[in-house]
């Protein structure tokens, strides 16, 4: 048992005590970044498994396409004539 009141071991519970909350919020902070990665990882999944190969999800800017531009209709020029070969 812990003697709170014991002044030649107050100083070592104190440590202790430190230690352990320490030692729970570093084991905390550990699991939160394995759950966030795996829920981005799990997201990314999803979002590959849906099908557009050409739009890249991007953190910061979030879903981008990866050529920079807008998407093209198959078989349509710009102006929106048809393409001819």
């Amino acid at each position: 048992m812990v003697n709170w009141g014991d002044p030649g071991t107050f100083w070592l519970n104190v440590t202790n005590a430190a230690l352990g909350v320490f030692t729970i919020v570093a084991f905390a902070i550990v699991v939160g970044g394995v759950v966030i990665e795996l829920a981005e990882r799990l997201k990314k999944r999803i979002a590959s498994a849906a099908g557009d190969a050409h739009i890249l999800h991007v953190p910061v800017l979030g879903p981008t396409m990866a050529d920079g531009g807008e998407r093209i209709k198959k078989g349509k020029e710009e102006n929106g004539s048809e393409k001819r070969p």
